[in-house]
């Protein structure tokens, strides 16, 4: 399914209903102020009562028990097109599961769970019935928002009893964020757990790892059509049809096991003398099924009923209120109970009766129909509805319906009057598909300020190249007022930057200073929080942070929580730079928090400090928290494709996988990482996505294949750009610094050691600690594999020491195996290479980095040869284990590996563990190296 994201928006902001952002989850509907947020709270509490039991089912006993024999399966996915009979099965399983003793719960979704507010709100609601003692979403004001998610989550997975949740209608979320945040949620069930969901398409919820690790029981279509004895159960039990076993096994070879066609066709079979004629003529085809609705159900109805069902299918809400205003008429109630009892696929929720909806395939049949039988009226429909929702306080479907109404004299005063608020509460994506068709057809000619909004609508929604011709836009326009040229002012420079052009932004940035009106906070805040950016890449620290100080103090107390959340996010970075990883994490937790009251703060100040996050975190060695993290905010990083971001997430995610000893995905994300570098136009993501394939290349010592790869990563004059200026994502990971790894790994360290020198002192002269820790580990490596013992280790004891102080942990277990060897000696060893003993935070964190069961203890090598690992015998691998690695070193994964050798994947599993402790390794790709060092495979 297509995905678009969001730069300030992490979270979602669709269609319908308002929802805020997860993870640098923005709140955006349920924290909106005043009637925005009036029927948020409202609009949860019906999804949770799932829908009543059909009077005539089919008991699907088979498709049951297959769903209760998947104990192990965390997801269970019905997957089929409308009508299959999804909903129907999971309450069958549901009530299995409660007459079981088993804790269920319910959840309807639609497409205003696209916003992630009330995405998590209901979400949340719904858990709590089986979860007790979970964080409240209901009210909260969006602060924070992405740590209340995590929060739910781990509420969920502390709970140490059984339930069962049940998500309905499944299809309508497509938020990446959302769906990121569900897989999440999936991943951390406890046992005895499990999610059963309902959904027309396959949902992006990472379905392959699931399947692969025998956690996903998927119920395709084929699993839920009816067999013929079902249909014969169906017509003759539950319908009381009796039909000949030829016309049986007809109909169901023509409506293929659909259960809503089935239905469809008993509804007219109840009333026809001769059922095999009309089962003969009867087709599964849409265009059939279509014919039969408008022939054998609705013209079958009454005048007046049928009038009421077509005036208000374009409802996405059915209550009696707003049904009477549509249709002029006072009986919208009674007639709901009447459309409800006769079965004519209206929806009601247990629980309130009075609320409704209709069957999205029947909603779409009768929308069709109405445009055909009468035109004129749909129109009308529209701005009524619009102005009875207006009437209620809740602006965004007035402008809905106002808008497919083409009633703009209606539409564009709403929008005058919100569409700055919801700019600043991040209904992003919501504006940008409003405002777009106006500005194409000329309709906002008159209006700049909604093209200033829809310009920094689709710039935060799909990123600054798609924003960019509308800046043009409204740059060339001739009677720009003041307000107009200082937006487009700000967005210049801001566009700039994060299309990797710093060169330009640098000077248009200074020059725009003095040009943007100080009242203007929105305008003004963004513009310092990017001068802050841009000094921060140039390497000018201390200027960052004193642009950061102006930029808050220039916020007055209700301006944008945005601004403030990217202002904090640059101090963060510059902590990380400057070797402060603990105050940047704390930092960092303050940014994506900051601007979280909407999704446009959300994503803009949780993209941009929610990347940086993971990050330092994946430093601290707190993978499982940057794994949940990046699992969010990839797909937005995919989406908007700001170059740092990209490939921090990317580079992250694949380090990450390569510890889970998934090296398949690894390589398969920075593949993706590459694509995007080039289909975007964006050379430094290019380069950087290969230079981390040569880093993986190292780590399996396939030295020829590394130095190759070197070749082509990026041109000198790139590097020599990058050099100059302080990127997030090349920070340490730059051309000059993979050269050295691999000089140094093939015995060419004599070269690479004065050049290290240099880049140590300059890194140390520009606060660039962080580089400083890298380039401090390098010489230390290189200095052993020189025969320089005692020099190397007091190196690595100066590295270790500020490592320890900060709790750099990746900084130094990224080096791979012969570092951690070398950290081993000198755990052991200590008093002898340094001037006394080390400190005890040193050896403590020494204790964290080498494993308890090590016995490595490097020898002096000679200078004119690489490395080699101490002497291992042959015989502590099994002839089982040797054959796992030799395989797995020729590429295959777990699945192949246990095809080929005919075992069980969690055999293999069991292997690789076993080889890891015996090599004292972390992961399967540390292990191959180390093997083929000791010469135990080729």
């Amino acid at each position: 399914m297509a995905k678009t994201s969001s730069i300030v928006e992490t979270p979602a902001q669709t269609d319908g209903a308002s929802r805020s952002a997860v993870q640098a989850f923005r709140a955006d509907g349920s924290a909106a102020k005043g009637p925005l947020s009036a029927a948020t709270t409202s609009t949860i509490s019906p999804k949770l009562h799932p829908p009543q039991r059909l009077a005539a089912e089919v008991p699907r006993v088979a498709l049951c028990e297959r769903i209760f024999a998947a104990g192990e399966a965390r997801l269970v996915l019905l997957r089929a097109p409308a009508g299959f009979g999804k909903t129907t099965a999971m309450l069958q399983v549901r009530e299995r599961f409660q007459k079981l003793g088993v804790p269920t719960t319910w959840l309807t979704l639609d497409r205003g769970d696209n916003d992630l507010v009330r995405f998590l709100g209901a979400l949340s609601a719904a858990l709590a019935s089986v979860v007790p003692g979970l964080p409240a979403v209901d009210g909260h004001d969006g602060r924070g928002l992405d740590r209340l998610a995590l929060s739910l989550i781990d509420g969920v997975a502390s709970h140490s009893a059984p339930f069962a949740l049940f998500c309905d209608d499944f299809e309508a979320v497509h938020n990446p964020v959302a769906l990121a945040f569900m897989g999440e949620l999936i991943d951390r069930l406890p046992r005895g757990a499990q999610v059963i969901i309902g959904s027309r398409g396959v949902p992006d919820l990472g379905l392959g790892r699931l399947r692969v690790s025998g956690r996903l029981l998927d119920v395709e279509p084929a699993h839920l059509r009816f067999t013929e004895a079902e249909v014969d159960g169906f017509l003759r039990q539950q319908r009381g049809i009796e039909l000949t076993a030829a016309d049986i096994r007809r109909l169901h070879t023509t409506t293929e096991g659909w259960a809503a066609a089935l239905r469809l066709a008993s509804l007219s079979l109840e009333r026809r003398e001769e059922p095999g004629r009309f089962i003969a003529g009867f087709s599964g085809s849409n265009s059939a099924v279509v014919g039969y609705l408008a022939e054998d159900v609705l013209a079958r109805q009454s005048p007046d009923l049928r009038d009421f069902l077509l005036r208000t299918s374009l409802l996405a809400e059915l209550n009696p209120s707003l049904c009477d205003a549509v249709c002029g008429r006072q009986d919208s109630a009674s007639l709901l109970r009447l459309v409800d009892q006769a079965q004519l696929f209206l929806t009601p929720l247990q629980g309130d009766r009075g609320q409704y909806r209709y069957h999205g395939m029947f909603a779409e049949f009768l929308r069709g129909e109405l445009v055909h039988l009468m035109p004129q009226e749909v129109p009308r429909i529209h701005r009524t509805a619009a102005s009875w929702f207006a009437a209620q306080g809740r602006p965004m479907p007035a402008i809905e319906h106002a808008l497919a109404a083409a009633d703009l004299a209606f539409a564009l005063p709403l929008l005058t009057t919100h569409a700055q608020t919801l700019l600043a509460q991040g209904r992003v994506r919501l504006l940008s598909r409003w405002l777009g068709p106006l500005l194409d057809s000329g309709r906002l000619e008159g209006h700049p300020m909604l093209q200033v909004v829809h310009a920094w609508s689709v710039f935060f929604a799909r990123g600054p190249r798609a924003a960019e011709p509308l800046l043009e836009r409204l740059e060339a326009r001739a009677d720009a007022d003041a307000t107009v040229r200082a937006h487009c002012l700000a967005m210049r420079p801001l566009f700039l930057m994060l299309s990797d052009r710093i060169d330009e932004a640098l000077p248009i940035a200074e020059a725009v200073q003095a040009q943007v009106p100080p009242d203007l906070s929105f305008v003004s805040g963004f513009l310092e929080v990017t001068r802050a950016n841009l000094a921060l890449i140039s390497g000018r620290y201390q200027e960052a942070l004193r642009l950061v100080d102006v930029a808050r103090a220039q916020q007055p107390s209700h301006s944008s929580d945005l601004n403030l959340a990217l202002s904090e996010a640059v101090e963060a970075v510059v902590n990380m730079v400057q070797g402060r990883l603990r105050q940047a994490i704390a930092g960092l937790r303050l940014a994506t928090s900051a601007g979280a009251t909407d999704a446009t703060r959300a994503t803009n100040g949780n993209v941009l400090a929610g990347v940086p996050l993971a990050l330092a975190l994946y430093e601290s060695g707190q993978l499982e928290q940057s794994e949940r993290l990046l699992a969010i905010y990839i797909p937005l990083t995919q989406g908007v494709c700001v170059p740092d971001e990209l490939i921090v997430a990317h580079v992250v995610m694949a380090r990450i996988l390569i510890e889970r000893q998934q090296t398949e995905g690894a390589e398969q994300l920075l593949m993706e990482l590459e694509r995007i570098g080039h289909r975007k136009g964006l050379a430094r993501v290019i380069a950087s996505a290969r230079l981390e394939r040569v880093r993986l290349l190292l780590l399996q010592d396939r030295l020829a294949h590394a130095r190759e790869a070197l070749d082509r990563c990026g041109s000198p004059s790139l590097w020599a750009h990058v050099a100059r200026l302080s990127y997030r994502a090349n920070e340490v990971e730059t051309f000059d610094v993979l050269y050295a790894r691999w000089a140094i790994r093939a015995g060419q360290h004599a070269e690479v050691l004065p050049g290290l020198h240099v880049e140590l002192a300059a890194a140390r002269r520009t606060q660039r600690e962080r580089r400083a820790l890298t380039l401090t580990l390098l010489i230390a490596q290189a200095l052993y594999r020189d025969g320089q013992r005692n020099k190397a280790m007091r190196q690595l004891a100066t590295a270790l020491t500020a490592a320890s102080r900060e709790g750099y942990v990746r900084a130094v277990l990224d080096e791979g195996s012969f570092m951690v060897q070398m950290c081993a000696e000198l755990r052991a060893q200590h008093g002898l290479f340094s001037d006394g003993h080390l400190p005890g935070e040193v050896l403590s964190f020494l204790d964290v980095l080498v494993p308890q069961q090590s016995k490595w203890v490097l020898k002096p090598v000679d200078a004119a040869t690489p490395t080699e690992a101490p002497a291992l015998n042959s015989e502590l691998l099994s002839r089982r284990e040797l054959q796992v690695l030799r395989l797995a070193a020729e590429g295959l994964s777990n699945l192949e590996l246990a095809e080929k050798l005919f075992l069980g994947e969690t055999t293999v599993r069991t292997h690789l563990r076993n080889i890891n402790g015996k090599l004292d390794t972390r992961s399967r790709m540390e292990a191959i190296a180390v093997a083929r060092r000791r010469g135990l495979i080729a």
